[in-house]
């Protein structure tokens, strides 16, 4: 058991439905508090069932087991504030749960463990729902200061967070107030020109968040591309697709594509440039990987590394025969066995194992576009 300071009664370590007729005792205890809460409609009789479950699962310690359910009920208490739950309605429930507990939970465990003090688990109980109390509290408190905004500024203050670093918990509260559901899919997209602004028009619509830069955006994850870059007039960078709750990280993996996609892509998804974003972030790790792979070609001319680092690519990329590559890319196919064979000799490796032809995958991915920069600049 948990070391709290304090001493608590020993209970067994497992849910309720583990016990003798644990089904049973859960249900009775949920049946108790549907019973007992008049506004039944916006009653969680399953937040009743969690808490008996923590309670046991924590030997009995107030403070371990308010602690396993204290998302939950700080969501709980979220959810019922948009439902209209009333204080009273909270202090009813409460003592439903506590009857519950007392009832059905404590003589079940007196039976079976001579060793419980019941007036000790009688004390756990109290404080036990206090605990539960404070949490529920906590969650309608923060729905009542989002609801005290204007409407305006709850939407601004959710898109601040979605494209900022808002915590899940901010967000959901922030959805919940908007009339959102924090479940809801959405996908971000970014324009590909820093200085380019998603259209107004897809801005101000009801199902995208827009970002807190001009932009950005997150939409339905039912859009297609075309839809995506149609309504948005610039060229874009699209993420993957996450619950609200989880756009922060999105956005800034959907920044980075943006960052790295090809000029004149209409829409570049994030999943299509994975190798680009992943080292993007890093240039250390990019440095790292272009200076081991690549080393012996650098030592070559501009426009000869520029030649072979971009047919090697292709090899790797389109995993094709050489007679195949060729007509693919217009390269005669002993050009491209010559080159293939000098690649070979230089980084001395056969290139026949899985993970060192991913790693050089990735080096020339990162390496060859600069390298082709170079010889058209030159």
């Amino acid at each position: 058991m948990t070391t709290t300071g304090e001493v608590h009664p020993s209970l067994p370590h497992h849910p309720s439905n583990s016990l003798p007729d644990g089904a049973g005792l859960r249900g009775q205890v949920e049946r108790l508090v549907r019973d007992s809460v008049p506004n039944g409609a916006v009653v969680s009789a399953r937040l009743a069932g969690s808490c008996v479950d923590a309670f046991l699962a924590h030997d009995g310690d107030p403070r371990t087991a308010a602690q396993a359910v204290a998302a939950e009920c700080t969501h709980f208490g979220e959810l019922q504030t948009v439902h209209g739950l009333s204080d009273d309605d909270l202090t009813v429930a409460l003592r439903a749960i506590g009857r519950g507990l007392r009832r059905h939970v404590m003589p079940v465990l007196l039976r079976q463990l001579d060793q419980l003090d019941s007036e000790a688990l009688s004390r756990s109980v109290q404080e036990y729902l206090m605990r539960i109390l404070g949490h529920i509290r906590q969650g309608m408190q923060t729905m009542q200061r989002f609801h005290a905004l204007a409407p305006e500024r709850r939407r601004h203050a959710l898109c601040r967070a979605a494209f900022g670093a808002g915590d899940v918990r901010t967000l959901r509260g922030f959805a919940l107030a908007c009339g959102l559901d924090p479940a809801v899919r959405l996908t971000p997209v970014v324009a590909t020109d820093p200085d380019a602004t998603l259209d107004l028009a897809l801005r101000d619509r009801d199902d995208v968040l827009a970002g807190t830069a001009p932009g950005e955006g997150a939409v339905p994850a039912t859009w297609t591309n075309d839809q995506v870059r149609r309504r948005s007039g610039v060229d874009v960078a699209r993420g993957p697709v996450v619950p609200l709750v989880e756009l922060p990280e999105a956005a800034r993996l959907t920044r980075t594509t943006a960052a790295v996609a090809a000029p004149g892509a209409p829409v570049t998804q994030t999943r299509d440039v994975l190798t680009q974003v992943m080292v993007h972030g890093s240039p250390l790790l990019a440095d790292l990987v272009t200076g081991s792979r690549l080393g012996p070609f650098l030592e070559l001319p501009a426009v000869r590394r520029a030649a072979l680092g971009r047919t090697v690519l292709d090899w790797l990329e389109h995993g094709t025969p050489v007679n195949v590559l060729a007509r693919q890319t217009g390269t005669p196919a002993q050009t491209i066995h010559t080159r293939l064979a000098t690649a070979k000799r230089m980084l001395d490796d056969p290139l026949t194992e899985p993970d060192r032809r991913l790693e050089l995958l990735v080096a020339l991915r990162l390496a060859v576009p600069g390298w082709e920069a170079e010889v058209r600049s030159a």
